[in-house]
């Protein structure tokens, strides 16, 4: 796979060596056709200006050494009769009846000639084609001359400008390949060149998220071990009874210990592994449109046993049609530990409703008990981890309101835990976004 350094190297030094290629084929052409105006011009000028070419000694006039090829034929006709001259007799230049340029070929070669026709003379001026196009083609070439140097120049220049751009990458790559693997500072910005500094703040900004992921992780296997030592050092004490029980009956007992403790701790690593998912964001997050009303009720359904049990009275108060965006298992599970909570702290003879209803655009689902309440300064810690703030012998891991938390905050919805104002109890709020289609209610 070619690097970036070498594609970037051949695409520019590609790209200047057409440029050259163009500007030289351009310059070349341009050289050439003005050589030609040129001569052309010159032509017209001799023709112009001679006069009826009574010569200067040769030997008065001593002439620069040169190729007599190059040499302009002259010839001068006159209408009274006299006889024509000629710079060279041995060149017979065809008579022409109109001014203008016109060409012939003789033993010589092929000839250009210019003829200025007038009342009194006629002044005919050629040269030779040959030299014509040699005078364009050293023209032309000295033309693109420049443009051939050029080219590779052009490409020792694109070499040392992209090796040194990319030397500044390949230095900050090293020094991000050569981190420890528990190095998470952010990387120096100072140095970093100006149109790759939005990738390295992505970059710094995914080492601060990873940073926090790993931070949260090691709370969290703080909390875990914290948390299961206590049920596993029961099970083991327990355990230890059991060996020690003297009787059937007191077996039975030591037995029923043990399966409450087994209960306890599995229920903990549950609740810990819902955690850890959550928040390791591992859980699916697909969005779909549920009916939230249908959702609480079977919800309910599936709790009734646990609230007749306790002799909970769990239902429903006003309720309306509600339609939201997010994901079934997650709601659910959010919906279960909201109900479920209630349940386990209200005493028996109490009351768990659940309402759904819309407020301020905004569809909220309420949990309400007629439990003892929290108090008040105990509130703001109810979504922490492992955090209990009843005193009971309710199982529980303090995980459960940290799991609502959880899910309430990846679907953008907010979750208000507070005491009743109206009777004693608590009080759990959900409150979704705006519902898209038209809700009816029912009591």
């Amino acid at each position: 796979m070619i690097s970036l350094r070498w594609a970037t190297t051949l695409i520019l030094a590609a790209v200047f060596s057409v440029l050259a290629v163009f500007g030289g084929a351009a310059s070349y052409i341009g050289a050439r056709k003005e050589s030609s105006e040129f001569l052309d011009l010159q032509q017209r000028q001799i023709a112009r200006y001679v006069g009826d070419l009574t010569f200067v000694a040769p030997s008065e006039v001593s002439l620069p050494p040169h190729d007599t090829e190059d040499d302009y034929v002259i010839e001068v006709s006159y209408a009274d009769g006299r006889p024509q001259r000629s710079s060279n007799e041995a060149i017979v230049i065809p008579d022409q009846p109109a001014t203008g340029f016109s060409e012939f070929d003789n033993a010589i070669g092929h000839w250009r000639v210019f003829s200025l026709v007038t009342p009194e003379r006629t002044v005919q001026v050629a040269q030779q084609t040959f030299v014509r196009q040699e005078i364009a083609a050293d023209a032309a070439v000295r033309a693109i001359l420049p443009f051939v140097v050029a080219i590779p120049v052009s490409w020792l220049v694109v070499t040392l400008v992209v090796g040194r751009t990319f030397r500044r990458l390949e230095r900050l790559a090293d020094d991000i390949a050569g981190r420890e693997a528990t190095d998470q500072s952010p990387i120096e910005m100072a140095k970093v060149p100006r149109e790759i500094l939005p990738l390295i703040t992505a970059i710094n900004d995914l080492l601060w998220r990873l940073k926090r992921a790993m931070a949260r992780q090691r709370e969290f296997l703080s909390d875990a071990a914290h948390e299961l030592r206590t049920p596993l050092t029961a099970l083991t004490i327990q355990i230890g009874n059991i060996r020690q029980a003297e009787n059937n009956s007191e077996l039975d007992a030591r037995l029923a210990e043990l399966q409450a403790g087994a209960r306890r701790a599995s229920a903990l690593a549950s609740q810990l592994l819902r955690m850890a998912r959550y928040e390791s964001m591992d859980v699916a997050t697909e969005h779909e449109m549920i009916r939230l009303d249908e959702l609480a009720m079977d919800v309910v359904s599936g709790l009734i046993p646990l609230a007749d049990q306790r002799g909970v009275d769990l239902g429903f108060g006003a309720m309306m049609t509600a339609n939201v965006t997010g994901s079934n298992a997650d709601l659910r599970a959010l919906l279960e530990i909201l109900i479920d909570n209630a349940v386990r702290y209200t005493p028996s003879g109490g009351i768990v409703d659940i309402a759904i209803a819309e407020h301020v655009g905004r569809i909220e689902l309420s949990v309400s008990d007629s439990g003892p309440g929290v108090p008040d300064d105990m509130l703001p810690r109810l979504t922490e981890r492992f955090f209990r703030a009843h005193h009971s012998n309710e199982e529980g891991s303090g995980l459960g309101l940290a799991i609502a938390r959880t899910i309430a905050q990846r679907h953008d919805l907010d979750l208000r835990l507070s005491n009743r104002q109206d009777c004693q109890g608590f009080r759990a709020i959900l409150s979704f976004p705006p519902s898209r289609d038209p809700a009816g209610s029912s009591a």
